[in-house]
């Protein structure tokens, strides 16, 4: 099973492209991908006239918007749109927060190389094309997500075949029925005689299932292998004038017939997750009430990204300041970690890393003053061994500009991420806050004492630290519960065995330490030497209770830095030195989950997915029986364990696309994954399988 999650990985591969008088041309699909001569008139004839664009976005007053398509090859379609897109949000007077989702599917990816080329022939994109360029994704399977956040737009990539694409959207939105669905559709892949599998019943009944009523699509083809297809699936099609050459294209409107989508009375549990559905009664983005509780990375991420899609949100820290616990670690280094199976852990690392970088990427640089406490950062691996399977692995999948040899010091288990580093946790805490700008109010002093649900709203009782015996009592449609260990909230509603250990890291003056130190290390320990000529070593995995610095913690975290630093041959301290060495530090405590992933989304309904999944496997479920599995209105986003910084920012994006019923970042396998209530599902599996528990 693990060398599957690697051979899909890997899956993905370059579309195959020979340059033809600087026009790129696909050799495995014997054609070009656009018209030497004017192929940006023809897509903006095509599709945005094709599909009334920007016509339906003024006519309409939605804030969110889906536009989808199958074939990005060179971005064409994609840089037009944006650019369109831009024109339309500049155009508009009133204050309602809109945002444009585009989805692109393609099989055969261009090369970042290859895009930036084909670009070179649009340069009224340039703008925009340099921004996809600078944060283009590995060519991996799954879902990439890329944001463009002055624009109020989102990319998201499904490097993948079309049926997988469509069939991954389908299950997501049949897990949340309410999930606002496709608006147009750009069907934009090769002719259907050379490439049959864009085309056909299969892919327009999937099309079909994730649109809704009066959703457009367009293409440049009339062929009878697109127009039946289209037709059986719901669509009343229109044939149209062509452009230039071209005597006719098409254009259609979903138009579904209300008895056409039949289900089976019988739920496939081979195929189908009904335990993840869930209901969320959305309202107007303007009008409804979001409270976070706890501001750590979880909390700060979450209000990023909830305030981005245009929610006002109450943030809720006990504490008289954000960040602390496990945030409170004055650093924190980012890289990824990925096993030689690339399982699902290794996938999301993967995705949560470039997500994060692409964050950083469009920070401005005034943003990014005090932020970075260390640039660069090289990782001491296990052995020879391990290092040279890490290197294989990203020459094999293409990841070789983000994993590279460890130079400096020549160093035989040791590897080097260039676009990785080391930050100051409450500063990034503080810039997420800071681009939230008044649609955020930060409650610091502010303990929750209970979440209780009562009509459909949540009520918050709160107490306030700085004044004795002074409580409140609010109303929210959302609440997320976004704390870690020191969380007793979590308790109530988490329904999945979690861990605490313990970091402590430690605080040195560097005056002995060698200039060599460029870059920050880690193996055992983590070595980052910062701008306020401090070492800031850390950190410790420990399952005691202890809230003061430790003096036998120190002294472990020192004796791994010395060994760390006599084998990279750098002057430090000697043992004899390490009773002498101040206590000074940070300490905090990190809530793990079993599986070493973290737990996001609907807070579950513990009492019916009990009782209408208690004989999972051993009966057959009625549809009709089923409903949804979670307390609308409340979500978890914890359990990050030592990956807070890595995994938060994606995380968050995720659980903020569930909350407003947009298209998720992640695949609908990663979804399971973090499903909060995928322990339960274990558990009753294996009772009924014979299993026993965990």
């Amino acid at each position: 099973m693990s060398s599957g999650f690697l051979r899909q990985f890997d899956s993905v591969k370059p579309a195959d492209i020979e340059w033809r008088n600087d026009v790129p041309f696909s050799r495995e699909f014997d054609d070009i991908y656009f018209n030497p001569e004017d192929g940006l008139a023809e897509s903006r004839y095509v599709f945005l006239e094709g599909n009334q664009l920007p016509d339906d976005w003024k006519v309409t007053n939605q804030s969110y918007f889906t536009v989808a398509e199958l074939g990005f090859g060179s971005g064409l379609n994609f840089l037009m749109t944006a650019d369109c897109w831009r024109d339309f949000i500049q155009d508009q007077s009133d204050n309602n927060v809109r945002h444009l989702h585009y989805i692109s599917i393609e099989k055969r990816p261009f090369r970042s190389k290859d895009f930036l080329r084909a670009t070179k022939h649009w340069s009224e994109f340039n703008e925009i094309a340099a921004q996809l360029y600078q944060n283009y994704p590995s060519l991996t399977f799954g879902r990439h997500r890329i944001e463009f956040p002055e624009l109020k737009l989102s990319l998201t990539l499904f490097l993948m075949p079309v049926e997988d694409a469509l069939e991954d959207l389908n299950e997501e939105f049949s897990h949340q029925p309410d999930k606002n669905k496709i608006d147009h559709w750009f069907f934009d892949g090769f002719a259907p005689a050379k490439n049959e599998s864009m085309w056909g019943e299969s892919i327009c009944k999937q099309v079909a299932k994730i649109s809704k009523k009066g959703t457009r699509l367009s293409t440049f083809s009339v062929a009878a292998a697109v127009k039946k297809p289209l037709i059986n699936a719901g669509f009343t099609i229109c044939k149209r004038k062509g452009y230039g050459r071209k005597r006719e294209m098409l254009t259609a409107v979903f138009a579904p017939n209300e008895d056409s989508d039949h289900l089976p009375k019988f739920v496939n549990l081979k195929y189908e997750s009904p335990w993840l559905t869930i209901k969320n009664s959305r309202l107007m983005v303007a009008k409804t009430r979001v409270a976070i509780i706890g501001a750590g990375l979880a909390g700060c991420a979450t209000a990023y990204k909830l305030v981005e899609k245009g929610f006002n949100v109450d943030l809720y820290e006990k504490e008289n300041t954000i960040a602390c616990a496990a945030s409170g670690a004055a650093a924190g280094i980012y890289h990824p970690q990925l096993t030689s199976d690339m399982n699902l852990n290794s996938q999301f690392n993967w995705l949560a890393y470039l997500y994060l970088l692409q964050f950083i990427n469009s920070l401005e640089p005034s943003r990014k003053e005090g932020l970075f406490l260390s640039d660069g950062l090289i990782r001491l691996l296990p052995d020879e061994k391990s290092q040279h399977q890490l290197l294989s692995l990203a020459q094999k999948l293409g990841l070789s500009d983000w994993i590279k040899p460890e130079e400096y010091f020549n160093n035989k288990r040791a590897v080097r991420f260039p676009h990785s580093a080391a930050l100051s946790i409450p500063e990034y805490c503080n810039t997420l806050l800071s681009l939230c700008d008044d649609k955020l109010a930060l409650k610091v002093n502010h303990t929750i004492d209970s979440v209780i649900n009562h009509d459909s709203k949540w009520i918050l009782n709160i107490s306030l630290n700085n004044l004795d015996e002074v409580t409140q009592t609010e109303y929210y449609d959302h609440v997320i519960l976004a704390g870690g260990a020191n969380c007793k909230l979590l308790d109530q509603y988490l329904h999945y065995p979690t861990n605490m250990s313990r970091g402590q890291t430690v605080f040195i003056s560097h005056k002995n330490l060698s200039p060599n130190l460029k870059e920050a290390i880690c193996e055992k320990a983590y070595l980052i030497n910062r701008p306020d000529k401090t070492l800031h070593i850390g950190t410790t995995f420990e399952n005691f209770l202890n809230d003061e610095l430790d003096r036998n913690s120190q002294n472990d975290i020192l004796k791994n830095a010395i060994a760390l630093t006599r084998e990279l041959g750098i002057e430090f301290i000697g043992e004899e030195e390490v009773e002498a060495i101040p206590l000074r530090g940070t300490l905090g405590y990190r809530r793990h989950a079993i599986d070493r992933l973290p737990i996001i989304g609907a807070a579950i309904n513990l009492e019916k997915l009990s009782s209408d999944f208690a004989n999972l496997g051993q009966s057959r479920l009625r549809r009709e029986n089923l409903s949804y599995y979670n307390l609308p209105g409340l979500w978890l986003n914890t359990a990050y364990g030592s990956h807070g910084l890595v995994y938060s920012l994606l995380g968050s994006e995720f659980l903020a696309s569930q909350i407003a019923g947009q298209i998720s970042p992640i695949a609908s396998t990663l979804a399971k994954v973090l499903f909060p209530g995928r322990y339960v599902i274990q558990q009753m599996k294996r009772r009924s399988s014979g299993a026993g528990t965990i």
